[in-house]
C-alpha cells in the first residue's frame, strides 16, 4: 500500500469535523468502575460465542470480511455493520491456537489464502486430527496450515509445513514483486515435540533451545507448493546464560528456550520487531534476500530486575510477547506477558516479587525506552479470574494523536493515547466481564474516517465454556484515522507522515 499523506488544511478540517462528530454521546455504564467518564467513551456492540467451548485466540481483517480464530477452527464473520456481524462459516480444524493471517493474492480486494498456527503435537496435518498422547510423540504433526478461502462458505486445505517446535504464531512479509508471501514463524520447546525439547530436539540434530525463527515461503502462483525456505538464527547478546529459563518466572516443569514469540513488520522502513521472551529486539530487513537480518540487531532491549518490588515504581519484564509500532514508525510498543497472577500482576522472578504485565514504550530508532504503561483501574468483583496482563492489541492510523488498542486479559479491552510517549493516558476501555485475548482497531475502505471508532476483539481465554467469542466495540476518541484494505495486526504496509 502506498504511503499515505492529505494537505494540513486538510487535516485541521477533518480533525474539527472529527472533534464534533466523535463526541461521547453513549448512556452506558456498569456499576463499579472507577472512572465512568472512560467507560462511557466505548461500548459494546455485539458479541458471537463459538459455540465450542474452545478458546478464543488471535483476529485477522480484509476487506469488510473479519477471519478468528480459536482453538477448534475459525469463524469468518461479514462486518459490513459492526453492530450485526453476520457469521459466513464456521470451519472447524482442530490446532491450538489457530492465530491467522489473511492475504489477496489476486489483488480483487477478498483474501484468498488464510494461514494458520498449530502449536499441538497432533496425529496428522489434516482437519479433524486428534491430538496425540504424548507432545513428543515421534510420528505426530504441528506447524503451518494453509488454506484456499476464494469461497468463503467452503475453506480448502492447500498445504501444511511441518515445523520444529510447532507454530505458536507467526508473521507475514508480503513479497508480491518477488512472487512470494514469507512467513516468519515463531514457537519455542516450553513442551517437547517430535522434533523440539531436550531430548528430540538433539535427537532431530536441532538445538535442545530451538534457537531459530522458521521461514516459510507461500508462492503466490502456487500456494500448494509452500515450503520451509530457511532458519535465521536467534540470540540474546548479553544474557549471561543465553535463554530463557521460566523456572527464574516461577514456572517449574516447563523447558528453557532461546527463541521469539510475537514478531511486527514495518514495511515502510524495512524495520521488524521480535519480542523475542528474553528481549526485545529490533532488525532491519536485508534489501537483497528480503529477510529481518536477525545476526546484527540494531539494538536490544533487556530489563529483567525490579528494583523496588512489588507495587513501586520500576518493574520487570516477564516474557516479551509482541510488538506493534506507531504508524510513523518512531515508536515501538513492546508488550510484557505477565506470567505470574493478580490485577495488576505481579512475578515472582529469582525469587524477587516484581511488578510484571506493562507495555513498554521505546524509541524505534535507538531503543530507548521512553515509558512503561498499566491500566489505572481496579479488577471487577465479576471477572473470571483476578488476572488483567497487557496481551494483545495494534494502533491506530491517525492523524494529530497516536493511538493504541489492546487487550488485558481480565482487565477488559481499552484505548491509549500515546501522542506523547512518555506519557501514555487511557482515554476509553470496556471492562464488563472481561476475559479478553485480542483487541484491534479495524476500519475498511477508501479515505478517512471522522465518527466512532470500530474495534473487535476475541472473548473467552481464562474461562472458555463462558467466553462471548468474537466482539464488535465502538469507541468515541475524536480522532481522524484512515482507514485500509486489510489487516494482519502483525504486518503494518504503510505509512504516515
Amino acid at each position: 500500500m502506498k504511503k499515505t499523506n492529505v494537505h494540513a488544511w486538510a487535516r485541521l478540517l477533518l480533525a474539527c469535523a472529527a472533534f464534533a462528530l466523535a463526541a461521547p454521546v453513549v448512556a452506558f455504564e456498569e456499576p463499579g468502575h472507577r472512572d465512568k467518564a472512560l467507560q462511557r467513551k466505548m461500548r459494546l456492540l455485539a458479541s458471537a460465542p463459538n459455540g465450542t467451548q474452545a478458546i478464543n485466540s488471535d483476529a485477522a481483517f480484509w476487506g469488510n470480511k473479519a477471519f478468528v480464530g480459536n482453538y477448534d477452527g475459525f469463524r469468518i464473520f461479514d462486518i459490513s455493520n459492526p453492530s450485526q456481524p453476520v457469521l459466513i462459516t464456521d470451519f472447524r480444524c482442530y490446532g491450538p491456537q489457530n492465530d491467522l493471517s489473511v492475504y489477496d493474492r489476486n489483488g480483487d480486494g477478498e483474501a484468498d489464502l488464510l494461514i494458520a498456527s498449530v502449536d499441538r503435537t497432533l496425529t496428522g496435518p489434516a482437519c479433524g486430527s486428534a491430538a496425540t498422547l504424548n507432545h513428543d510423540d515421534p510420528g505426530g504433526w504441528e506447524g503451518l496450515r494453509i488454506f484456499d478461502i476464494s469461497n468463503l462458505a467452503a475453506p480448502v486445505l492447500l498445504a501444511t509445513v511441518y515445523q520444529d517446535c510447532g507454530s505458536h504464531t507467526h508473521t507475514l512479509i508480503p513479497q508480491p514483486e518477488r512472487g512470494r508471501l514469507l512467513v516468519l514463524n515463531s514457537s519455542y520447546p516450553l513442551r517437547p515435540g517430535p522434533t523440539c525439547g531436550p531430548v528430540r530436539g538433539p535427537q532431530a540434530k536441532r538445538d535442545p533451545l530451538h534457537g531459530v525463527i522458521q521461514v516459510v515461503e507461500i508462492p503466490l502462483a502456487a500456494p500448494a507448493a509452500a515450503f520451509e525456505l530457511t532458519e535465521l538464527p536467534i540470540n540474546y547478546p548479553g544474557d549471561p546464560d543465553n535463554k530463557f529459563d521460566p523456572a527464574e518466572h516461577g514456572l517449574e516443569g516447563l523447558d528453557s528456550l532461546r527463541a521469539c514469540h510475537d514478531i511486527a513488520v514495518f514495511m515502510p522502513l524495512g524495520l521488524v520487531a521480535g519480542a523475542c521472551a528474553e528481549q526485545a529486539q529490533m532488525w532491519r530487513i536485508d534489501p537483497i534476500s528480503g529477510l529481518p537480518d536477525t545476526v546484527r540487531p540494531l539494538w536490544v532491549y533487556h530489563d529483567s530486575v525490579d528494583s523496588d518490588g512489588a507495587g513501586g515504581g520500576d518493574v520487570a519484564v516477564d516474557f516479551w510477547h509482541s510488538a506493534t509500532f506507531s504508524w510513523d514508525g518512531r515508536t515501538v510498543i513492546f508488550i510484557d506477558e505477565s506470567l505470574g497472577t493478580g490485577c495488576p500482576t505481579t512475578t515472582p522472578i529469582k525469587g524477587v516479587a516484581s511488578d510484571t504485565g506493562r507495555m513498554f514504550f521505546l524509541k524505534a530508532a535507538t531503543g530507548e525506552k521512553l515509558s512503561h504503561y498499566f491500566i489505572e483501574r481496579e479488577p471487577q468483583a465479576d471477572d473470571p479470574v483476578q488476572y488483567c496482563s497487557a496481551h494483545l492489541g495494534n494502533t491506530v492510523p491517525s492523524y494529530g494523536r497516536d493511538l493504541l488498542v489492546n487487550a488485558w486479559y481480565t482487565g477488559g479491552v481499552d484505548v491509549i493515547d500515546f501522542t506523547n510517549p512518555r506519557k501514555p493516558r487511557e482515554i476509553a476501555f470496556y471492562d464488563v466481564r472481561g476475559d479478553n485475548w485480542s483487541a484491534y482497531w479495524y476500519e475498511h475502505g477508501h479515505g478517512f474516517d471522522i465518527g466512532p471508532m470500530n474495534i473487535y476483539g476475541t472473548h473467552g481465554v481464562e474461562v472458555p465454556a463462558d467466553g462471548l467469542g468474537f466482539q464488535s466495540f465502538e469507541a468515541y476518541t475524536a480522532t481522524l484515522r484512515v482507514r485500509v484494505r486489510g489487516l494482519n495486526p502483525q504486518t503494518q504496509e504503510f505509512m504516515l507522515k
